[in-house]
């Protein structure tokens, strides 16, 4: 052992941390998942409210998320985000149908509303 304090490190060959970049194929399962999710709401038929604002809201997740570099290939993102709207849209839609045969139905005297 020696009494001197000399750095035994050679200054020439001290690399300087830096962060790794990040990949270009990391997994993004927003779109997958808003995929999943509409397509769920469209099979049961809308029979859940929250499924299409599930799907929606990770659709438009991963729609903000994209980077420009990388739409032109990521066409997964695009299709999760119009199921999620489509989704949204047909859940809606049935609810507007269905309360505009309703009140036809009422106003030609098919149906009887009691209590008003």
């Amino acid at each position: 052992m020696s009494s001197s304090k000399v750095d035994p490190r050679r200054e020439d060959k001290i690399i300087p941390f830096h962060l790794p970049p990040k990949n270009e194929e990391e997994e993004d399962w927003a779109p997958t998942f808003a995929t999943f999710a509409s397509m769920g709401s469209i099979m049961t038929r809308n029979r859940f409210k929250m499924v299409p604002w599930v799907a929606g809201y990770f659709g438009l997740v991963a729609f903000l998320n994209t980077r420009k570099t990388l739409k032109s290939k990521d066409s997964m993102t695009n299709s999760g985000v119009m199921l999620a709207v489509v989704s949204l849209f047909t859940y809606y839609l049935n609810i507007f149908l269905v309360h505009k045969k309703t009140m036809e139905a009422v106003a030609t005297g098919d149906v009887i509303v009691e209590g008003v």
